[in-house]
Protein backbone atom coordinates (compact mmCIF):
# COMPACT_ATOMS: atom_id res chain seq x y z
CA UNK A 1 0.00 0.00 0.00
CA UNK A 2 1.40 3.40 -0.93
CA UNK A 3 1.91 5.65 2.11
CA UNK A 4 -0.46 8.58 2.42
CA UNK A 5 0.92 12.09 1.84
CA UNK A 6 0.61 12.64 5.62
CA UNK A 7 2.77 9.59 6.39
CA UNK A 8 5.27 10.57 3.70
CA UNK A 9 5.46 14.08 5.10
CA UNK A 10 6.08 12.86 8.65
CA UNK A 11 8.74 10.40 7.50
CA UNK A 12 10.61 12.81 5.26
CA UNK A 13 10.77 15.34 8.11
CA UNK A 14 13.32 13.00 9.69
CA UNK A 15 15.88 14.17 7.11
CA UNK A 16 15.68 17.76 8.25
CA UNK A 17 15.54 16.91 11.94
CA UNK A 18 18.50 14.52 11.98
CA UNK A 19 20.71 17.17 10.39
CA UNK A 20 19.81 19.86 12.91
CA UNK A 21 19.05 18.68 16.42
CA UNK A 22 22.01 17.92 18.68
CA UNK A 23 23.42 14.41 18.64
CA UNK A 24 21.36 13.20 21.55
CA UNK A 25 18.13 13.77 19.60
CA UNK A 26 19.05 12.08 16.36
CA UNK A 27 17.36 8.93 14.96
CA UNK A 28 19.60 6.46 16.75
CA UNK A 29 18.24 7.64 20.08
CA UNK A 30 14.58 8.35 19.55
CA UNK A 31 14.06 11.17 17.07
CA UNK A 32 10.46 11.13 15.89
CA UNK A 33 9.59 9.31 12.67
CA UNK A 34 6.26 8.50 11.07
CA UNK A 35 6.10 5.37 13.23
CA UNK A 36 7.18 6.95 16.53
CA UNK A 37 5.41 10.31 16.35
CA UNK A 38 3.17 10.60 19.41
CA UNK A 39 -0.56 10.27 18.76
CA UNK A 40 -1.13 13.75 20.18
CA UNK A 41 1.20 15.25 17.58
CA UNK A 42 -0.46 13.34 14.75
CA UNK A 43 -3.91 14.44 15.84
CA UNK A 44 -2.83 18.06 16.15
CA UNK A 45 -1.21 18.21 12.71
CA UNK A 46 -3.21 20.21 10.13
CA UNK A 47 -3.63 18.88 6.58
CA UNK A 48 -3.53 21.71 4.07
CA UNK A 49 -0.58 21.07 1.78
CA UNK A 50 1.43 17.88 2.27
CA UNK A 51 2.36 17.74 -1.40
CA UNK A 52 3.99 21.18 -1.27
CA UNK A 53 5.96 20.10 1.77
CA UNK A 54 7.11 16.91 0.03
CA UNK A 55 8.12 18.89 -3.07
CA UNK A 56 10.10 21.18 -0.78
CA UNK A 57 11.92 18.26 0.81
CA UNK A 58 12.68 16.78 -2.59
CA UNK A 59 14.05 20.11 -3.81
CA UNK A 60 16.08 20.45 -0.63
CA UNK A 61 17.62 17.01 -1.14
CA UNK A 62 18.73 18.18 -4.60
CA UNK A 63 20.10 21.43 -3.11
CA UNK A 64 17.55 23.46 -5.03
CA UNK A 65 17.30 25.89 -2.16
CA UNK A 66 15.12 28.53 -3.82
CA UNK A 67 12.55 25.94 -4.92
CA UNK A 68 12.60 24.30 -1.49
CA UNK A 69 12.06 27.61 0.29
CA UNK A 70 9.16 28.50 -2.01
CA UNK A 71 7.42 25.16 -1.40
CA UNK A 72 7.98 25.29 2.35
CA UNK A 73 6.58 28.82 2.53
CA UNK A 74 3.58 27.75 0.47
CA UNK A 75 2.82 24.86 2.81
CA UNK A 76 3.60 26.82 5.98
CA UNK A 77 1.32 29.70 4.97
CA UNK A 78 -1.66 27.33 4.98
CA UNK A 79 -0.81 26.03 8.44
CA UNK A 80 1.33 22.97 7.69
CA UNK A 81 3.19 22.55 10.98
CA UNK A 82 6.02 20.40 9.65
CA UNK A 83 6.77 23.01 6.99
CA UNK A 84 6.70 25.69 9.67
CA UNK A 85 9.11 23.65 11.76
CA UNK A 86 11.50 23.07 8.85
CA UNK A 87 11.45 26.78 7.99
CA UNK A 88 12.36 27.47 11.58
CA UNK A 89 15.33 25.12 11.27
CA UNK A 90 16.49 26.77 8.06
CA UNK A 91 16.46 30.24 9.59
CA UNK A 92 18.10 28.93 12.75
CA UNK A 93 21.09 27.44 10.94
CA UNK A 94 21.21 29.63 7.81
CA UNK A 95 20.34 26.74 5.50
CA UNK A 96 19.44 28.24 2.12
CA UNK A 97 18.61 31.55 3.78
CA UNK A 98 20.41 34.13 5.85
CA UNK A 99 20.46 33.17 9.53
CA UNK A 100 17.59 34.96 11.23
CA UNK A 101 16.92 33.86 14.81
CA UNK A 102 13.81 36.00 15.10
CA UNK A 103 12.33 34.29 12.03
CA UNK A 104 13.33 30.91 13.40
CA UNK A 105 11.58 31.64 16.68
CA UNK A 106 8.50 32.90 14.82
CA UNK A 107 8.14 29.73 12.74
CA UNK A 108 8.74 27.47 15.72
CA UNK A 109 6.04 29.34 17.62
CA UNK A 110 3.60 28.87 14.74
CA UNK A 111 4.27 25.12 14.77
CA UNK A 112 3.94 25.14 18.54
CA UNK A 113 0.36 26.41 18.20
CA UNK A 114 -0.46 22.89 16.99
CA UNK A 115 1.66 21.29 19.74
CA UNK A 116 4.49 20.20 17.43
CA UNK A 117 6.89 18.48 19.90
CA UNK A 118 10.06 19.08 17.89
CA UNK A 119 9.25 22.79 17.64
CA UNK A 120 8.66 22.91 21.39
CA UNK A 121 11.99 21.18 22.00
CA UNK A 122 13.88 23.44 19.62
CA UNK A 123 12.37 26.54 21.21
CA UNK A 124 13.25 25.14 24.61
CA UNK A 125 16.85 24.79 23.48
CA UNK A 126 16.89 28.43 22.37
CA UNK A 127 15.63 29.59 25.77
CA UNK A 128 17.87 27.23 27.73
CA UNK A 129 21.02 28.49 26.01
CA UNK A 130 20.00 32.05 25.14
CA UNK A 131 20.05 31.58 21.37
CA UNK A 132 18.34 34.63 19.85
CA UNK A 133 16.36 35.17 23.05
CA UNK A 134 17.27 36.06 26.64
CA UNK A 135 18.35 32.94 28.50
CA UNK A 136 15.36 31.61 30.45
CA UNK A 137 15.68 28.04 31.75
CA UNK A 138 12.23 28.28 33.36
CA UNK A 139 10.64 28.90 29.98
CA UNK A 140 12.81 26.14 28.51
CA UNK A 141 11.43 23.74 31.12
CA UNK A 142 7.85 24.68 30.19
CA UNK A 143 8.53 24.02 26.52
CA UNK A 144 10.35 20.75 27.14
CA UNK A 145 7.46 19.63 29.32
CA UNK A 146 4.95 20.22 26.52
CA UNK A 147 6.93 17.94 24.24
CA UNK A 148 7.75 15.50 27.05
CA UNK A 149 4.07 15.01 27.88
CA UNK A 150 3.51 14.14 24.23
CA UNK A 151 6.01 11.30 24.66
CA UNK A 152 8.99 12.89 22.88
CA UNK A 153 12.09 11.24 24.40
CA UNK A 154 14.64 14.01 23.67
CA UNK A 155 12.42 16.54 25.47
CA UNK A 156 11.93 14.14 28.38
CA UNK A 157 15.71 13.84 28.65
CA UNK A 158 16.30 17.57 28.55
CA UNK A 159 13.61 18.20 31.15
CA UNK A 160 15.18 15.54 33.36
CA UNK A 161 18.54 17.29 33.01
CA UNK A 162 17.02 20.58 34.20
CA UNK A 163 15.59 18.84 37.27
CA UNK A 164 18.92 17.13 37.92
CA UNK A 165 20.77 20.47 37.99
CA UNK A 166 17.94 22.63 39.35
CA UNK A 167 18.05 24.93 36.34
CA UNK A 168 14.72 26.72 35.88
CA UNK A 169 12.94 24.18 38.10
CA UNK A 170 13.39 22.98 41.69
CA UNK A 171 16.28 20.57 41.91
CA UNK A 172 14.96 17.02 42.23
CA UNK A 173 16.88 13.81 41.59
CA UNK A 174 13.60 11.89 41.75
CA UNK A 175 11.96 14.04 39.07
CA UNK A 176 15.09 13.68 36.93
CA UNK A 177 14.98 9.91 37.41
CA UNK A 178 11.29 9.80 36.42
CA UNK A 179 11.80 11.75 33.17
CA UNK A 180 15.00 9.89 32.28
CA UNK A 181 13.19 6.59 32.86
CA UNK A 182 10.45 7.49 30.38
CA UNK A 183 13.00 8.40 27.71
CA UNK A 184 15.27 5.42 28.48
CA UNK A 185 12.29 3.11 27.95
CA UNK A 186 12.32 4.40 24.36
CA UNK A 187 16.04 3.50 24.04
CA UNK A 188 17.12 7.13 24.09
CA UNK A 189 20.83 6.68 24.70
CA UNK A 190 21.50 9.98 26.44
CA UNK A 191 18.67 9.27 28.88
CA UNK A 192 20.00 5.76 29.46
CA UNK A 193 23.42 7.15 30.37
CA UNK A 194 22.05 9.90 32.61
CA UNK A 195 19.72 7.48 34.38
CA UNK A 196 22.57 5.01 34.81
CA UNK A 197 24.70 7.65 36.53
CA UNK A 198 21.88 8.54 38.94
CA UNK A 199 21.50 4.87 39.88
CA UNK A 200 25.25 4.29 40.09
CA UNK A 201 25.64 7.19 42.49
CA UNK A 202 22.50 6.41 44.49
CA UNK A 203 21.25 9.97 44.08
CA UNK A 204 17.57 9.01 44.10
CA UNK A 205 17.76 6.09 46.53
CA UNK A 206 19.95 3.03 46.89
CA UNK A 207 22.99 2.46 44.69
CA UNK A 208 22.12 0.10 41.84
CA UNK A 209 25.29 -0.93 40.01
CA UNK A 210 23.73 -3.83 38.09
CA UNK A 211 20.98 -1.66 36.62
CA UNK A 212 23.49 1.10 35.90
CA UNK A 213 25.61 -1.37 33.95
CA UNK A 214 22.62 -2.42 31.83
CA UNK A 215 21.81 1.21 31.06
CA UNK A 216 25.43 2.11 30.26
CA UNK A 217 25.67 -0.92 27.97
CA UNK A 218 22.50 0.05 26.10
CA UNK A 219 23.68 3.63 25.76
CA UNK A 220 27.08 2.49 24.48
CA UNK A 221 25.41 0.28 21.88
CA UNK A 222 23.48 3.34 20.75
CA UNK A 223 26.74 5.17 20.05
CA UNK A 224 27.40 7.08 23.28
CA UNK A 225 31.13 7.32 23.92
CA UNK A 226 30.56 8.73 27.41
CA UNK A 227 28.69 5.55 28.33
CA UNK A 228 31.77 3.54 27.39
CA UNK A 229 33.79 5.64 29.82
CA UNK A 230 31.20 5.06 32.55
CA UNK A 231 31.29 1.32 31.86
CA UNK A 232 35.07 1.40 32.01
CA UNK A 233 34.91 3.06 35.43
CA UNK A 234 32.75 0.24 36.78
CA UNK A 235 35.30 -2.32 35.61
CA UNK A 236 38.28 -0.24 36.72
CA UNK A 237 37.03 0.08 40.29
CA UNK A 238 35.09 -3.18 40.56
CA UNK A 239 31.72 -1.55 41.12
CA UNK A 240 29.03 -4.20 40.76
CA UNK A 241 31.39 -6.37 38.67
CA UNK A 242 34.74 -8.06 39.31
CA UNK A 243 37.58 -5.60 38.86
CA UNK A 244 38.94 -5.94 35.33
CA UNK A 245 41.53 -3.41 34.23
CA UNK A 246 41.89 -5.03 30.81
CA UNK A 247 38.19 -4.57 30.09
CA UNK A 248 38.33 -1.01 31.44
CA UNK A 249 41.29 -0.22 29.18
CA UNK A 250 39.47 -1.64 26.14
CA UNK A 251 36.42 0.55 26.80
CA UNK A 252 38.52 3.67 27.38
CA UNK A 253 40.43 2.93 24.17
CA UNK A 254 37.17 2.67 22.18
CA UNK A 255 35.96 6.00 23.56
CA UNK A 256 39.35 7.63 22.94
CA UNK A 257 39.28 6.51 19.31
CA UNK A 258 35.87 8.17 19.05
CA UNK A 259 37.45 11.46 20.09
CA UNK A 260 36.67 11.73 23.80
CA UNK A 261 39.48 13.56 25.69
CA UNK A 262 38.22 12.18 29.02
CA UNK A 263 38.90 8.66 27.76
CA UNK A 264 42.47 9.56 26.86
CA UNK A 265 42.94 10.91 30.37
CA UNK A 266 41.57 7.67 31.81
CA UNK A 267 44.09 5.68 29.76
CA UNK A 268 46.91 7.92 30.93
CA UNK A 269 45.83 7.43 34.55
CA UNK A 270 45.78 3.66 34.10
CA UNK A 271 49.28 3.79 32.65
CA UNK A 272 50.60 5.86 35.57
CA UNK A 273 48.92 3.57 38.08
CA UNK A 274 50.47 0.51 36.45
CA UNK A 275 53.93 2.09 36.45
CA UNK A 276 53.63 3.03 40.12
CA UNK A 277 52.40 -0.39 41.25
CA UNK A 278 54.77 -2.10 43.76
CA UNK A 279 55.26 -5.14 41.52
CA UNK A 280 55.49 -3.15 38.29
CA UNK A 281 59.22 -3.67 37.76
CA UNK A 282 59.69 -7.10 39.34
CA UNK A 283 59.18 -9.26 36.23
CA UNK A 284 61.86 -7.35 34.33
CA UNK A 285 64.26 -7.52 37.29
CA UNK A 286 63.67 -11.25 37.68
CA UNK A 287 64.44 -11.85 33.99
CA UNK A 288 67.68 -9.86 34.26
CA UNK A 289 68.79 -11.82 37.34
CA UNK A 290 68.04 -15.11 35.63
CA UNK A 291 70.18 -14.08 32.65
CA UNK A 292 73.10 -13.21 34.91
CA UNK A 293 72.78 -16.57 36.68
CA UNK A 294 72.79 -18.43 33.38
CA UNK A 295 75.89 -16.57 32.21
CA UNK A 296 77.78 -17.71 35.36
Amino acid sequence: MKPSPRAQAAAVLLLATSQTLPAQTRPSDGTMTAETMPAEAKAAESKPDDQAFLRGMQAKSKRQTADALREFNSAAATGHTEAQYVLGLQYLRGDGVKTDLAQAQSWFNKALEKNHPLAATQLGDMYEHGIGVPRNPGRAAELYERAALAGFAPAQTRLGALYETGSGVPRSAQAALDWYSLAAAQDHWDAQHRLGKLLRDGRAGETEYAEAMKLFSGSARGGNSYAKISLGELYEHGLGVPKNLTRARDLYTQAAREGEPAARQKLANLGRAAAAAPDAGKPAIKVALNRKTAQK
